[in-house]
């Protein structure tokens, strides 16, 4: 039993080890944005953490994208 507790937390710290923030200016983070709204699915899985407030991954990068670009606007 105890061999099975410490391969759940195992697996789990693996699994968090893959997500990262979002970065609205990083090349790789939008084009996994762009694979998923093209597809509709994750090359393999969400690799980006849910911040507060937003209700999900999409709406997140969206926001954050937008506020992103028009930061950059003179």
């Amino acid at each position: 039993m105890y061999m099975s507790y410490c391969d759940r937390i195992t697996i789990l710290h693996r699994f968090a080890q893959r997500r990262r923030y979002f970065d609205p200016a990083s090349r790789e983070d939008l084009l996994e944005v762009k694979f998923f709204k093209n597809n509709t699915k994750w090359k393999s899985v969400c690799p980006f953490y849910l911040e507060w407030p937003f209700p999900d991954i999409i709406t997140m990068c969206d926001s954050k994208y937008s506020d992103y670009m028009l930061s950059k606007m003179k």
